[in-house]
């Protein structure tokens, strides 16, 4: 009844949702905690950004971030993004469904729609750090310690080694 899709994006929710205090998260940094491809994670991005759940910015810093406040996006919200059918009641009258499956979608409407995002998010621990505490601004591997040599340095010191 609710796709894999459907269900990948709640997780997603939540766990934007928990990383409010941090910031934006890049779906770099998302890909591995979810277990969802790069191109996957955007498309499920795309769709949320479309309807307003959640918003990005570009450019280093950026990524993605819970549009509002978390208290009022339901589950139902972020379902009804996925899940035309469930959605729309007009279309629930073409489809002409059976009354226990009319009745099912409204007890599954009626729960998803009682439980908001700041009901599942975890707040207290920060899982993704920041870019910038991560990798530094432009993603530069730390510098190797400078050699300093034993020589002498200058032809009044190459007396003194001797």
């Amino acid at each position: 009844m609710i796709s894999k899709k459907t269900i990948n994006a709640i997780e997603l929710c939540v766990f934007l949702a928990g990383q409010r205090d941090v910031g934006y998260v890049t779906t770099t940094q998302l890909c591995p905690r979810l277990g969802l491809s790069v191109s996957y994670l955007e498309d499920i991005l795309k769709s949320l950004k479309k309807h307003d759940i959640v918003c990005a910015m570009k450019g280093p810093g950026g990524g993605y971030m819970i549009h509002g406040d978390v208290s009022l996006i339901s589950i139902w919200d972020i379902v009804c993004v996925f899940e035309q059918a469930l959605g729309d009641p007009q279309q629930d009258a073409v489809l002409d469904l059976a009354a226990y499956e009319i009745g099912l979608e409204q007890i599954v409407k009626d729960t998803l729609s009682q439980f908001t995002l700041s009901d599942f998010a975890d707040f207290s621990s920060a899982d993704v750090k920041s870019y910038a505490q991560d990798l530094g601004r432009f993603k530069f591997k730390p510098l190797a310690e400078p050699f300093m040599p034993k020589a002498p340095n200058s032809v009044f010191q190459l007396h003194m080694s001797f």
